[in-house]
């Protein structure tokens, strides 16, 4: 962490590091910022996952080939060891283009870890998300 870090809410530098990693595609970078018991909720409505498994399959399921996801969080709001983010995630799947917006809400442990991740948003109809993200 650097000194400018340090005073970011840890919840918004979470973020914003789960953007700028996923956005790199370093992969390893990014699990780092999870916590070994993370609870993944992506979407909400689906059965929560859990520990590293669901931060893997996450990017796995994500980026595999024939589908890229760049992120956008457009809006940070933090709030005791949470933030909520308005998320545009920018694709391509199958070679065809799609957007889907959301809200997602995450939450920190004292050390900054990800422990908590709740992700809100309707199924997009121009593509077919990988079933890791289809509500059960």
């Amino acid at each position: 962490m650097t000194d400018d870090d340090a005073t970011i809410h840890p919840a918004r530098l979470a973020v914003l590091r789960h953007a700028e990693r996923w956005n790199a595609r370093d992969r390893e970078a990014w699990l780092e910022l999870f916590a070994d018991d993370v609870v993944f909720e992506d979407p909400v409505g689906k059965a929560p996952k859990h520990g590293r498994a669901a931060a893997e399959g996450s990017w796995d399921n994500s980026l595999r080939t024939g589908r890229e996801w760049t992120l956008v969080p457009t809006r940070i709001i933090t709030g005791g060891d949470e933030a909520v983010v308005d998320m545009r995630n920018e694709g391509v799947v199958d070679g065809v283009a799609a957007v889907v917006e959301g809200i997602e809400v995450w939450k920190v442990d004292a050390d900054g870890k990800v422990v908590h991740v709740r992700a809100f948003f309707e199924q997009p109809t121009e593509i077919e998300l990988d079933p890791f993200f289809q509500p059960d």
